[in-house]
């Protein structure tokens, strides 16, 4: 039997056949709002006049470029899981559509604060650091973003425990199986992050509110946290099926 690594050699990961291997209308839709996604952080942004708004675009770069790279790392996330699994039933459909309207959403607060990024910047490399907004408008922009980083991730977390409920129906082998948890812990890390800077952002008193947006640096350390217990502790393997045992081969 001919699987799919047989027949593309260069695609999927160690220890994960891709099921996808030929985009599907669903993944047409996703890449065209990520692309409108894209557009929208430089919609507003008109052909410099003089060479002082050359400059001021400029400075706004790295704001820009900031949030351009949040929103690769959503789309190769959400490109990732759809060459994993190809899963085109209708709840995963649903929670698709939901990943879109949440990230036409989200890429709006997170255009702002790019923006406001980058005025600060500016002000700080002038010798003369000014913020942007005051602290009730920091707050609110950092809840609103935070909020809208956990519910795009919440439908992360849905989609991978769809598919290791299909676990059976994909014949997912016991590593497979545990990547797949694995990233159910990846999605809830980000989740509770989102949650945890949203909350302090609204909930603590000034001035300790404005550094709630530091809660983003427990990511890496919580993620490297469920990695090594992942490996420490692995699931009991099943019985491999014979779709499993010849992948495996």
């Amino acid at each position: 039997m001919t699987s799919v690594r047989d027949l593309h050699p260069l695609q999927g990961e160690a220890g994960f056949t891709w099921r996808g291997v030929n985009p599907t209308r669903v993944e047409a839709l996703s890449d065209m709002v990520f692309a409108f996604a894209l557009t929208l952080l430089v919609v507003s942004s008109q052909p410099p006049g003089s060479l002082a708004e050359l400059e001021a675009q400029l400075w706004a770069f790295p704001g820009f470029a900031a949030a351009f790279a949040i929103l690769l790392v959503i789309w190769h996330s959400h490109y990732i899981f759809f060459r994993r699994y190809a899963l085109q039933d209708g709840w995963t459909t649903i929670l698709n559509a939901g990943l879109l309207f949440i990230i036409l959403f989200f890429v709006y607060p997170l255009k702002y604060l790019g923006t406001m990024f980058a005025e600060f910047v500016r002000s700080l490399m002038a010798g003369a650091p000014t913020a942007p907004f005051t602290l009730a408008e920091a707050e609110f922009s950092l809840a609103l973003m935070s909020l809208g980083y956990a519910a795009v991730f919440g439908v992360f977390f849905a989609l991978y425990a769809h598919a290791l409920n299909k676990g059976d129906a994909l014949d997912l082998t016991q590593r497979e199986r545990e990547l797949t948890r694995f990233a159910i812990w990846q999605q809830g890390v980000h989740v509770f992050v989102g949650v945890l800077a949203a909350l302090g952002a609204l909930l603590l008193p000034a001035p300790w509110s404005a550094f709630s947006g530091f809660a983003y640096a427990l990511i890496g350390p919580l993620i490297f946290v469920g990695g090594a217990r992942l490996a420490q502790d692995p699931k009991p393997a099943r019985k491999p099926t014979p779709a499993m045992q010849e992948r495996e081969l």
